[in-house]
């Protein structure tokens, strides 16, 4: 008998109800038994909870409750200052920590941002062995969406080494393959940290280059980027913020690229690559390119 898969995910009343339905379709088109348990960012009250449970009520679900669940965390992180400060400052550092000590019998962490829509029946997402000795993310082919600047990968200091662009939209993790020490040094090297909200992705593709890291086949769980293309075997879209409404609009229009249906796709998974100076400047030009030209 297969053991039921405990998914992660974190949610807030802004957007609640696309939140909703991007958990509806991780129910509709998985074909592993999952559980979804949730975690908030401390807007959810227990009215909303009470509606939002009512709303699975053919699923499995449940809620972590904020304030103890955060005394947790913080015990957990007891002797790292850095990683303590990073979980009561930021909302990336509930995402990052929380799922991790919430199941303290679990080896395994699955954790899935709530704007990840799933279009089509899949299976062996939730591979156990595919994240044993490490970690899987989303590949992001686009961009390295991380907070350093190119020459911090040069010099003599103790710099980041880094995987090829991934996105923290996923994160799997084997708990065991997590190195603390890098990670408490890194939270607190505030000279590396020029994009706050990218400053935990790049902590993870430090962490990521410290074990058998591996991401979903980019073509499988896409970044809806603007010049973004959906595939036959695309199993899910991950609807990112700054371009998520034009996305909905468009996916509206298209019939949503759904299908109950289809036939059952399996997941692939591809390794991490180490980064390079060269390699990660060409993807800071490229962004710019992007952003402020508005070249895709």
């Amino acid at each position: 008998m297969k053991k039921t898969i405990t998914v992660q995910t974190l949610i807030g009343i802004n957007q609640l109800d696309f939140y909703l339905k991007c958990i509806d379709s991780l129910f509709l088109y998985s074909e592993e038994e999952i559980i979804v348990h949730f975690h908030t960012d401390g807007t959810i009250l227990e009215k909303q909870k009470d509606l939002i449970i009512s709303h699975f009520s053919n699923w499995p679900v449940k809620f972590t409750d904020f304030n103890k669940n955060k005394e947790i965390v913080l015990d957990s992180l007891s002797g790292k200052p850095n990683c303590q400060r990073f979980r009561k400052d930021s909302i990336w550092g509930i995402e990052f920590f929380d799922p991790l000590f919430s199941n303290p019998t679990e080896k395994i962490s699955f954790f899935l941002d709530a704007d990840i829509l799933f279009l089509r029946p899949f299976t062996g997402l939730f591979d156990r062995s595919q994240v044993k000795d490490g970690a899987v993310f989303i590949k992001d082919t686009q961009w390295d969406a991380y907070c350093i600047r190119p020459w911090h990968l040069i010099g003599n200091r103790k710099k980041p080494d880094l995987v090829e662009g991934i996105t923290t939209g996923l994160i799997f993790w084997d708990k065991s393959a997590i190195d603390w020490d890098y990670l408490e040094w890194f939270l607190g090297a505030s000279n590396l940290h020029k994009i706050t909200e990218w400053i935990m992705p790049t902590a993870q593709a430090g962490l990521a280059n410290r074990c058998n890291a591996k991401t979903i086949c980019p073509k499988q769980i896409i970044n809806l980027y603007p010049n973004a293309e959906i595939h036959d075997d695309t199993l899910g879209v991950h609807l990112l913020g700054s371009y998520r409404k034009d996305w909905i609009e468009k996916l509206a229009k298209e019939g949503n690229h759904q299908n109950q249906n289809d036939h059952i796709t399996k997941t692939r998974f591809e390794a991490c690559r180490t980064q390079n100076i060269i390699g990660y400047s060409l993807k800071q030009m490229k962004r710019w390119k992007n952003t402020r030209l508005n070249l895709w």
